[in-house]
């Protein structure tokens, strides 16, 4: 199954402090390596990308340099749904692949896993186990102590049904943090997909060291 892809870079990275997508590690701007990496899929027939109205003459040129796939760039809005069903409008393929643009370090490999693992199901997530113990606070003080072997760190890309993913936006004009409760709006759950350690979001500064390291180690690969 070939999907498309879109591409989120709308956001305002106001926790960054300056716009993320165009900080540069490894000689190229976050958003380069991620369209890269969908660029390479085989699972990807054509590329969304959605940014501020500002961003998007300079998307486009980044875009002919660093994925071809990439032959629409539209006007993101305010919140994530907004730029998230801007894409799925421009879209035509059933199911689509929506990815945080300030995720560079995606794979091919788990791009098309995810693809894979979507087709006859609502959606699917790759997830990583987490590594900390998670509390839930209230009002400062800790009042839960969640089991955490049944606890994920969800990543991107999110596969969905396309048309799911709206109907699902319709019943509500409220914002969700990701695709997959967008869908559960409707009842539907996604399939959870072996998420990589190393699928990082660049969302502060000391992200791109991180981001740095993981270039390096994956050349030396």
């Amino acid at each position: 199954m070939q999907v498309d892809a879109v591409i989120v870079a709308a956001g305002a990275s106001a926790r960054f402090g300056s716009e993320k997508l165009a900080a540069e590690f490894g000689g190229h701007p976050v958003l380069w390596w991620t369209l890269s990496a969908f660029q390479a899929s085989d699972a990807i027939s054509r590329i969304i990308v959605v940014t501020a109205e500002e961003r998007i003459e300079e998307v486009r040129e980044l875009a002919k340099e660093a994925a071809p796939k990439c032959d629409t760039v539209v006007r993101g809005g305010p919140r994530r749904r907004d730029s998230v069903e801007g894409g799925l409008r421009a879209s035509r393929s059933r199911y689509v692949a929506i990815q945080d643009g300030a995720r560079p370090f995606v794979t091919p490999a788990l791009i098309a896993a995810t693809v894979a693992a979507a087709e006859g199901k609502a959606g699917a997530i790759p997830a990583a186990p987490l590594t900390d113990t998670v509390k839930e606070v209230r009002d400062g003080m800790i009042v839960g102590h969640p089991d955490r072997s049944l606890l994920r760190a969800v990543q991107t890309p999110q596969v969905v049904l396309r048309q799911a993913w709206l109907d699902a936006a319709a019943t509500s004009d409220n914002d969700e943090t990701d695709d997959g409760a967008m869908l559960s709006r409707l009842g539907l759950e996604c399939v959870a997909v072996e998420g990589e350690p190393d699928n990082i979001k660049v969302t502060r500064p000391i992200d791109l060291i991180l981001a740095e390291a993981i270039r390096n180690a994956r050349g030396r690969r």
